[in-house]
């Protein structure tokens, strides 16, 4: 395959229409991810332990992952593998230590206190995907930020098909987590956000999932809080002649493998000779790659070689895109990140491949998709605390301030708000 060199700037119809992508849900989906919530909601595990059989492996009919069994998967992991997921936790860690908050007050010149409470949530759902691959870097990104958060409850649902994964076992004994279900899609949803005997309720729900578990998330929100509705992956590379062809062409081939066949993998320069390299790059890397069908699939759909007139107009063209992933592979490169407005992750410099911030480097994969850079966040330990207003008002403060109170609750027509006031004065 050939991927497209397009002339664009942030208005051209493709850039456009990888904007506008996004991986259609059904009708028959919808009808049965809401039919699934439902039984679970009113039966508990009388309906989640049959689902669990039929669409997640389970073979007996308790849901629990004992600590035995936890303890018996991680012994088998291998120990290279181990030591690079025990470094891995601790740089997620120190990263995300850095985004503690703490409870403020302040005291006003007429005695009142006012301030902000900051506290962890309780208990929280993660969702881990263990269907189609093992991902135990998704809960090491979204367990360690909610335990710097304080939080004292984390619940693990998985479609663990083939069994606990060794890795994944060692990452619940690393990090201490000991409740673990056997299962996935809609009904582990249904499971954290309901509750069931024996399994109390969360209070968010966090982690990447197939298109049931996604669904399912924006149903039962309301509920409880989720972190996102995680859409197609995506990358954009912002490069100038001077980026090794051979590397962004690897970066690039890096989203396209995820297999939904909506991922983009987009680069952006304002050099004719390097996309023209880039693009042999590509082709060679695909079709010597032993995943080259799931390649062509996404490539073929949104893998996009924009040549833009200049570095700037290439600028334009990302923010345009907010691309989850955003690596800059330039000479002027820092002059360019302080131009990029929209970006999940921004990765600077040719080292700077995006799978190091995937599973090493500390900050957060977990990262808005599918063009939400433009107004959400990474995953952090802010998702994890909740903020509670604190208002001591002292005597002197309502005897001065009472009577403009009063009027503001009167000019919206609330009568009692208004004598809540008055009659303190």
């Amino acid at each position: 395959m050939r991927i497209p060199i397009i002339k664009a700037n942030q208005n051209s119809p493709e850039v456009l229409r990888i904007c506008s992508r996004s991986a259609a849900q059904s009708s028959e989906i919808e009808k049965l991810v809401k039919e699934i919530l439902l039984n679970v909601k009113k039966n508990g595990l009388r309906a989640a332990v049959p689902y669990a059989k039929k669409y997640d492996g389970l073979k007996k009919n308790n849901l629990r992952v004992s600590e035995v069994e936890i303890k018996r998967a991680a012994s088998k992991i291998d120990s290279n593998l181990k030591n690079a997921l025990k470094q891995a936790i601790e740089n997620v860690k120190v990263f995300h230590q850095k985004q503690t908050e703490k409870s403020w007050t302040f005291k006003g010149k007429d005695g009142e206190v006012l301030g902000q409470k900051i506290r962890p949530l309780k208990r929280v759902g993660l969702y881990v995907p263990g269907g189609a691959g093992v991902y135990p870097s998704t809960l090491i990104m979204n367990a360690v930020p909610a335990l710097v958060a304080g939080v004292k409850e984390l619940v693990v649902v998985s479609p663990i098909k083939n069994g606990l994964h060794s890795s994944v076992a060692y990452v619940l004994l690393e990090l201490g987590i000991k409740e673990v279900y056997h299962i996935g899609g809609a009904q582990a949803i249904g499971l954290l956000a309901y509750g069931a005997k024996g399994i109390a309720p969360v209070d968010k729900i966090v982690g990447p999932g197939n298109v049931f578990a996604a669904f399912a998330k924006k149903e039962v929100f309301g509920t409880v809080d989720i972190d996102m509705i995680a859409g197609p992956s995506e990358i954009a590379v912002l490069a100038d002649s001077t980026a090794n062809p051979e590397w962004v062409a690897a970066d690039m081939l890096s989203q396209a493998e995820h297999g939904s066949g909506f991922e983009a993998s987009i680069c952006a320069t304002d050099s004719l000779a390097f996309a023209k390299k880039l693009a042999a790059c590509i082709t060679e890397q695909v079709n010597s790659s032993p995943k080259r069908e799931i390649l062509e699939k996404s490539l073929t759909a949104y893998g996009r070689i924009f040549l833009a007139k200049n570095m700037k107009e290439a600028v334009d063209i990302v923010n345009r895109i907010a691309p989850e992933h955003l690596e800059i592979v330039a000479k002027n490169q820092d002059e360019l990140e302080k131009m990029v407005e929209n970006a999940g992750a921004i990765f600077i410099g040719s080292y700077s491949s995006e799978p190091v911030g995937d599973y090493f480097a500390g900050p957060n994969h977990v990262l808005p998709t599918n063009g939400t850079a433009r107004f959400a966040s990474p995953l952090g330990v802010y998702d994890f605390l909740k903020r509670t207003s604190i208002i001591r008002y002292s005597k002197k403060a309502l005897e001065k301030n009472g009577e403009n109170i009063a009027k503001i609750a009167d000019s919206e027509g609330f009568y009692h708000h208004k004598m809540a006031i008055m009659v303190r004065l």
